[in-house]
């Protein structure tokens, strides 16, 4: 038996059950929870916060059902009176077109508005920087990365759209921080996560280090709710333009859509997904086509394999001020294998 006694409104907003109840979409969830708070009045209080949070972070939506029908409520039943043939085509068509315009009026309304974006922050090859948004939120951004803010920022809302990886450091605010990629959206109150949306890599990730995100791609599916120290996996559908024959290759592996998993500690705790945030490129259980995108990113370089049985090779390494030579010859004292420096393209052979 769960004790929920000393539970917060983020506590209750990771029970799966707690979602369907607060969505309407379970009947035994909706007859549990409602049970359930009738004998708890003493958490009536903080399970109200759980559902606002819940609101707020699902975008406070009716679903468009249940507007219809409300709608349809409001009329009043008509009296059925009968028609001449000729004109009960002429009502059919009539009604058709009211469920059209009603269709209409109701898609319209939800048809989101363009999203404006008013400020730019970049990263170049090699650059890492930390930002400071005007809520008070820290965003570190990684090589090659572009953070931008909608117009309404701190105003009307906290939307910003990311490419590349960044870490974030959430202010707690009424108003939810939202992160939009080309692959999912992330809602968030205030908390710390990091998220990886490259373009040009075969997967996007999302890490939470501490508080509550939920988290829906852009295709479809469901909501999904990360709880601290998990870590969430997208495998993208479509090959990009960009991606090497290597990383083309690796998407006909068969992997599941989206994966749940814990983020990963070092020998010395610290999160591997989160350890360029302090100028540290941590290598756990590695194959060198993963750490060749790090590589060529930290070090602003191309890497080239020559076998791809070179790809296989797996490390386990930490990496702080090394030059991108110090690193391939410490990898050498691993695996054997060749390389060749010529400016910013690095060979690697057999």
């Amino acid at each position: 038996m769960i004790d929920r006694s000393k539970f917060e409104p983020e506590d209750f907003l990771i029970d799966a059950t707690f979602q369907h109840y607060c969505a309407g979409t379970d009947q035994l969830s909706i007859d549990y929870w409602s049970k359930y708070i009738s004998q708890h009045p003493e958490q009536q209080k903080t399970i109200a916060e759980a559902e606002k949070l819940y609101r707020l972070l699902s975008g406070n939506k009716a679903k468009l059902n249940e507007r219809i029908l409300a709608f349809q409520e409001g009329f009043e039943q008509p009296k059925v009176v009968p028609l001449r043939p000729r004109r009960i085509w002429w009502s059919i068509a009539a009604a058709v077109l009211l469920v059209i315009g009603l269709g209409s009026i109701f898609f319209a309304e939800q048809k989101p508005e363009p999203v404006i974006y008013a400020q730019t922050y970049q990263t170049k090859a090699g650059e890492r920087k930390k930002v400071t948004l005007p809520d008070g939120s820290t965003v570190w951004l990684n090589s090659k990365s572009t953070l931008k803010l909608d117009e309404q920022f701190n105003k009307g809302n906290r939307l910003v759209s990311l490419q590349g990886e960044g870490y974030f450091d959430v202010t707690h605010s009424k108003k939810p921080f939202k992160v939009k990629t080309s692959e999912f959206e992330i809602n968030v109150l205030g908390t710390a996560f990091n998220v990886k949306a490259y373009p040009d890599e075969i997967t996007s990730e999302a890490t939470l280090i501490r508080g509550l995100i939920t988290m829906q791609p852009v295709n479809g599916g469901g909501i999904i709710t990360l709880k601290p120290s998990q870590k969430i996996t997208l495998y993208k559908k479509t090959v990009a333009a960009t991606m090497l024959p290597q990383q083309k290759r690796q998407l006909k592996i068969s992997h599941p859509e989206i994966t749940i998993d814990h983020y990963q500690l070092a020998r010395d705790s610290t999160v591997v997904e989160t350890a360029w945030v302090q100028n540290k490129i941590e290598i756990l259980d590695q194959d060198f086509g993963e750490i060749k995108s790090i590589l060529e990113k930290w070090y602003n370089v191309n890497i080239t394999f020559v076998s791809p049985e070179i790809e296989k090779y797996r490390f386990t390494a930490t990496f702080s001020n090394e030059t991108i030579k110090e690193v391939l010859d410490a990898l050498q004292q691993v695996e054997k294998f060749n390389y060749e420096i010529k400016g910013d393209q690095i060979k690697i052979s057999k």
